[in-house]
């Protein structure tokens, strides 16, 4: 389900995504202000709120933030960020079955509500202008679009001359993306240095894991690998989606993984949903498979 943002928040994005998408070189020094206005917190805390979702570390649910009183939560939180103070809390893992695939299981972090709604209010700020820079041809996580439509233009290729379907799924993308790559992709855009400073914690945060007797463990993976990102954060998507557009930049280029993919030219018949890479080709045989997973709700509002 995807709310629409309050009237300024809508103009904000728009503001923010205009500015993108005219200016393809300008780096933004000035948004983390933008996300602790109180109507950017509050769109963000119903944006949680729809999605739902279990407590984190801290046991807080929405329950609990009710009946301390919402605005007063979000003023708390508020003033936290304006004065720097917030840091984000270790992040809760647990175990899920990997659809398809039967007695396998996939880990998913999950973040406290208090860093899921400053993910949120992030990614309120920053989708815009990730979004101006994003190809035609990706659909995970954005606006408007969803895995069918992957599907959808897969179909229409394959009725004007491509006849082979060739579907890559990156395998643990979401534990092996390299920070480094990933934070200069973001900072391509983003020169705020508060912001920058925010996504490198929830990258570097702790992990908490309860084992059979009931014993927490937390241990600092990514931090001590420079790898990885919670899969199932509010902020996971648009910071992966940068970090895959420079892949795919570069592939394209034929100077990193996919030099192959540049040298037979179907770059532009790529059609991307979460981690899979869907491609249809000319010429080949005559059949070929599909494999797409939807991609978990994404409640961002269109522009910004």
């Amino acid at each position: 389900m995807s709310l629409v943002p309050p009237t300024k928040v809508g103009q904000l994005q728009d503001a923010l995504h205009a500015k993108a998408k005219g200016s393809p070189n300008y780096r933004f020094y000035a948004l983390y202000d933008k996300m602790y206005r109180a109507d950017v917190l509050w769109h963000a805390l119903r944006i949680c709120q729809v999605n739902g979702g279990a407590p984190g570390v801290d046991g807080q649910t929405f329950e609990d933030i009710e009946k301390y009183g919402q605005m007063r939560w979000l003023r708390e939180l508020a003033e936290e960020l304006r004065t720097t103070e917030y840091r984000p809390k270790p992040v809760r893992r647990v175990y899920i079955p990997k659809p398809g695939k039967p007695g396998r299981t996939r880990p998913l972090g999950i973040p406290t509500i208090k860093d899921r709604v400053v993910m949120t209010a992030a990614m309120l700020v920053l989708e815009p202008v990730f979004e101006a820079d994003l190809p035609p041809e990706q659909n995970a996580y954005r606006p408007n679009r969803s895995a069918l439509d992957a599907v959808k233009q897969v179909s229409a290729l394959l009725h004007s001359h491509h006849q082979e379907v060739i579907d890559a799924d990156l395998s643990g993308y979401f534990d092996s993306i390299p920070h480094a790559e990933l934070m200069k992709s973001v900072a391509r855009r983003i020169s705020d240095r508060h912001i920058l400073g925010l996504i490198k914690m929830w990258l570097q945060a702790p992990v908490e894991e309860t084992d059979e007797r009931g014993r927490k463990r937390r241990t600092t993976p990514n931090k001590d690998t420079g790898r990885g990102t919670p899969q199932g954060a509010p902020i996971t998507p648009p910071t992966i989606l940068q970090t895959g557009n420079c892949f795919w930049i570069k592939s394209s280029r034929g100077n990193a993984c996919g030099p192959a993919t540049a040298k037979v030219g179907i770059r532009d018949n790529v059609r991307r949903v979460n981690d899979l890479r869907t491609v249809a080709i000319a010429g080949g045989v005559s059949h070929g498979r599909f494999h797409v997973s939807s991609p978990p709700p994404f409640a961002g509002g269109a522009g910004f």
